[in-house]
């Protein structure tokens, strides 16, 4: 896998990542959260494994966001989880979004 230098500056000063669920229903949930450590990939992979670990149990997970100047906090219980998304979050991301904040 290629990896460019200025994508890996970027992501060192963030540690948002973004998540994205699809529910056995077939509806899907986005949500972002900051991950404990600096954004790597080896970060990213350890955070999309524990959520994956979780899968089909009784767990609920929580995250909080702001979403177009209203704070939220969603519930996902992670029985209802079909699949699951994890991704970094860029600054070009974070302009093309405008609506979510840290």
């Amino acid at each position: 896998m290629n990896v460019n230098r200025d994508d890996i500056d970027e992501l060192e000063d963030s540690r948002e990542i973004s998540i994205e669920f699809t529910l056995l229903s077939g509806e899907t949930i986005s949500v972002r959260d900051e991950l404990d450590e600096d954004v790597t990939e080896d970060a990213v992979r350890r955070y999309a494994q524990k959520l994956v670990d979780g899968m089909g149990g009784d767990t609920i997970r929580t995250f909080a966001y702001w979403w177009e100047g209203e704070f939220y906090v969603d519930a996902v219980r992670m029985r209802e989880i079909a699949a699951l998304s994890v991704s970094t979050v860029t600054e070009e991301d974070d302009e093309d979004e405008e609506d979510w904040d840290e």
